[in-house]
């Protein structure tokens, strides 16, 4: 059977799997870690977040990070970065996460 991307972020293995770690972390280090993402975003695009806010999903059927508006935010804007702005994010949470296969 063949994998379909059905996630906008499956596009990107190393992105994927660091959102996976995210997805498992504690909550008080997945906060710290978000908070930390969303810091890199405003320092590259102060106005990047502000700009996607009305696409928060209303729908039931949620990933875990939909659950919490900030989360939710912080990672969808990864959509819209351009790749210097998004590897910057990649070596955070690689850094962050210390995943055992990079």
């Amino acid at each position: 059977m063949e994998k379909t991307d059905k996630r906008w972020y499956d596009k990107d293995a190393k992105l994927t799997s660091l959102l996976e770690l995210l997805r498992v972390t504690q909550p008080s280090d997945q906060e710290r870690i978000i908070t930390g993402m969303k810091e890199l975003i405003m320092e590259y695009d102060p106005q990047l977040m502000d700009r996607w806010v009305l696409e928060f999903p209303l729908t039931t059927k949620r990933r875990w990070y939909d659950k919490n508006p900030y989360s939710w935010l912080v990672i969808n804007s990864l959509k819209y970065v351009d790749t210097s702005l998004l590897g910057g994010v990649l070596s955070y949470l690689k850094a962050e996460l210390k995943p055992d296969v990079e």
